[in-house]
């Protein structure tokens, strides 16, 4: 992948079809960004907020796991889909 991480985040859940987790885009991005000092958990967290913060992503569910961590199930809007011109270039 050649976008910046933020950008891929965006064009996963474009792709995903789904709502998908933190956890999901570190094990999906990590053969592209597993190296980078950037790629962490937290970071990837900081960025899924920041998109919903201007409504391209939605809270689909909120759940704890068996460790008792708080999981968040995120969703592209149809306002975030509409930024898909600004992702593909055809």
């Amino acid at each position: 992948m050649e976008l910046p991480l933020k950008t891929s985040i965006l064009k996963y859940a474009m792709e995903y079809k789904s709502s998908f987790t933190v956890d999901d885009l570190y094990r999906d991005l990590a053969p592209f960004y597993g190296g980078e000092g950037q790629f962490t958990k937290a970071r990837l967290k900081d960025y899924t907020d920041s998109y919903l913060g201007v409504k391209f992503f939605n809270r689909e569910k909120v759940e704890y796991n068996a460790n008792g961590e708080l999981i968040i199930y995120y969703k592209i809007t149809d306002y975030g889909l509409s930024r898909k011109k600004y992702i593909y270039t055809d």
